[in-house]
């Protein structure tokens, strides 16, 4: 999934650079799959205007005794609602933790 991508603070990440007819540029383009999921997985249900549903609440798993099956469970519907394939996201993960 390509997209623009954020810095670590969620605005908009620009490499500012000047193309050939002397215009500034620079919006940073890529792979948004981590930072989607990342997106989805921090927000409560009602902080979307555009999907009020969508959103894992994780916050309320803190002082839980939840066990890691209803957690994931969790965390897989909403990704699914956000389109986001919860195996992709979990092998292009693992890539990143060992390319690093």
């Amino acid at each position: 999934m390509k997209g623009l991508l954020l810095d670590k603070d969620g605005d908009i990440r620009i490499i500012p650079r000047t193309g050939t007819d002397e215009k500034l540029t620079g919006f940073a383009v890529g792979d948004t799959l981590i930072q989607n999921a990342a997106i989805v997985l921090e927000l409560n249900q009602g902080e979307l205007k555009e999907d009020p549903v969508l959103g894992a609440n994780l916050i309320r798993y803190i002082r839980s005794k939840a066990n890691k099956t209803v957690i994931e469970k969790q965390m897989k519907v909403h990704l699914k609602r956000a389109g986001i394939d919860y195996s992709e996201l979990v092998d292009k993960i693992n890539i990143e933790i060992t390319n690093d």
